[in-house]
């Protein structure tokens, strides 16, 4: 890896964008997504990181995972979360033992707060949209870490100015610098150009180290690879020999003229000391040729926890379940229900649980200092009881202040196990479904025109499962008529009420003896062609005799009386 400095043009630049393209694997099939991520972030330690991860175009849902590669090339999932629209509504977040936490941020990015080197790996984003597909990118993450003063240890021993090859005259060295420092020495402010250490006699000194980097504390992970590498100041190179101590005997592992040594996928029975021995016998007498060091392999056995995958609980009831983990280092549990922390127990304690207490309870156990050594257990806590319901109007108004005609979706919310199924007095209810947010929560939903029937009855919905039912009534109050009803309503009554006067009034004339034409004899002008003619003595003239004389009953009385009176 190159220095900070040398990549200083590069932080400063734009960052470039990667643009993962994965076509659905239907065949025939066109959608795609792509994705928006940096492929390389480079940080100092201690600043906090954000790694982006964003699908472009638009999309009303995606899930999306984010994944750490470790040396292996085998992925942990550090997070997942469901995102519908630009809105997180739900997420999982696993940290993987590491100290703080991961994080996620309202747009599905992935946070780690103070950057530390174990952090320098590669991060997968992993983003699922359904029909369109599925994609993925990797971000580079690159920590910087300015190292520690350097610390300069002489050389004790007498030195000899009449001696013609290079000699020790001190040691500089610096810690926890990313990437490795370069050391330089300086005399009188002038840089030194530093031999190579390199006894041209017998050998002095040994060093022997861990190759690998280790975690902390000379801990290195079960199943990593382990690289011992041992160096002598002698020269020609000696021969090494590597070896284990087991009850105070040396147990030889290689011997060989590399000064390495290798052991592939460390088990926790390989936990203890190893040494290097240089074999050079004409080193001085008082040369330590052999060094030690101790190796310990981190481990975590998988959990057990005191319960099945699935508890089932009534409303109310109470218990308790434990999670046990075994482990080198001793490792922390923590309890954690839907990503939200529930304390640092083995023992998880549950009381009168309510709906609210359903869902994902996971333990998770971890090293603080041990990166990437995690383990997790969940199970899922159902809780039974008769159906919790909520109602909802969309455009909501007071009772008595609705009109007839008007429109109003009506939802009705509920929850409970074993899961409830929703039913309205009123035709055309949608199906029961989850609702958005999860919890437990399943809807549905009702659209209709409010009606003056509707003011006395109201519009029922009802939650029902094998436990019980719960039901809620709408009420709209007084429904007023609209404003273009009533007037068409006024003109109908008075056309109405003009018809029936009509018909009353022809009807009565009508029933004067049969004779229809009674009405027009109270005018003044002549009779009508056929009616009978007076005299002007007021008597009928003789042709009309018989027919005014032909009763002599109702028509002589009526006779007396005036048409006016008649109409």
């Amino acid at each position: 890896m190159e220095p900070p400095d040398a990549r200083a043009g590069a932080r400063g630049a734009p960052l470039l964008l990667v643009l993962a393209l994965l076509l659905e694997a239907h065949p025939g099939s066109k959608a795609e997504v792509r994705l928006s991520v940096p492929p390389l972030v480079e940080v100092m330690r201690g600043e906090s990181v954000t790694l982006d991860c964003s699908p472009l175009g638009t999309h009303d849902y995606f899930m999306l995972e984010w994944f750490l590669v470790d040396r292996s090339w085998a992925r942990h999932r550090l997070a997942w979360a469901e995102l519908h629209g630009s809105k997180l509504w739900d997420k999982d977040l696993s940290s993987q033992g590491r100290s703080p936490p991961y994080q996620l941020d309202s747009r599905g990015r992935l946070v780690l707060p103070e950057a530390q080197v174990g952090d320098e790996r590669d991060y997968v984003c992993v983003v699922k949209t359904g029909a369109a597909g599925i994609a993925e990118a990797t971000a580079r993450l690159s920590v910087f870490a300015k190292p520690e003063a350097p610390e300069v240890s002489p050389n004790k021993g007498t030195l000899s100015v009449m001696d013609d090859f290079a000699q020790e005259i001190a040691t500089c060295s610096s810690r926890n610098g990313n990437p490795a420092p370069k050391i330089m020495w300086y005399r009188n402010g002038q840089p030194l150009a530093v031999p190579l250490e390199v006894n041209s006699d017998p050998t002095e000194s040994v060093l022997f180290w861990l190759g690998s980097q280790s975690i902390a504390e000379g801990w290195v992970r079960e199943g990593d690879s382990v690289q011992l590498l041992c160096q002598g100041d002698g020269s020609p190179s000696p021969e090494y020999t590597f070896f284990r101590l087991q009850d105070k005997q040396e147990d030889v592992l290689k011997t060989s003229l590399e000064g390495n040594l290798t052991l592939e996928r460390v088990q926790r029975n390989q936990s203890g000391t190893y040494g290097c021995r240089v074999e050079d016998y004409d080193a001085p007498e008082d040369a330590d040729l052999s060094k030690t060091l101790d190796l310990r392999v981190a481990y975590l056995d998988s959990l057990e926890l005191s319960t099945g995958e699935e508890l089932s609980l009534s409303l109310s009831n109470s218990t308790t379940v434990t999670c046990s983990a075994r482990g080198l280092p001793t490792p922390i549990l923590h309890w954690t229900k839907d990503s939200a922390p529930m304390g640092e127990d083995p023992t998880l304690s549950l009381h009168s649980v309510t709906f609210d207490s359903a869902g994902t309870y996971t333990c998770e156990a971890y090293m603080p200092n041990i990166p990437l050594l995690s383990r997790t257990r969940s199970f899922r806590l159902l809780v039974q009881g008769t159906p919790e319901l909520k109602a909802k109007e969309t455009q909501p108004k007071a009772e008595g202040s609705w009109t007839e005609g008007d429109k109003v979706t009506l939802i009705c919310y509920a929850r409970g196990y074993p899961e409830p199924k929703l039913t309205w007095s009123q035709l055309g209810g949608s199906p029961t479904e989850p609702a958005p947010g999860g919890q437990g929560w399943v809807s549905s939903s009702l659209t209709l025109k409010v009606t003056s029937a509707l003011s006395q009855d109201g519009v029922s919905c009802e939650a029902s499962n094998p436990l019980g039912n719960t039901h809620h009534v709408f009420h709209f109050g007084t429904v007023a008529p609209q404003t273009s009803q009533a007037g068409v309503a006024v003109m109908a009554v008075a056309i109405s009420v003009g018809l029936l006067l009509l018909v009353v009034a022809v009807f009565y004339c009508m029933r004067r003896k049969g004779r229809p034409g009674c009405c027009r004899r109270s005018e003044k002008g002549p009779p009508p062609p056929g009616e009978p003619k007076l005299s002007h003595s007021g008597k009928e003239q003789p042709e009309q005799t018989g027919l005014l004389m032909g009763s002599t009953s109702g028509g002589a009385k009526h006779g007396s009386r005036g048409f006016g009176d008649e109409c």
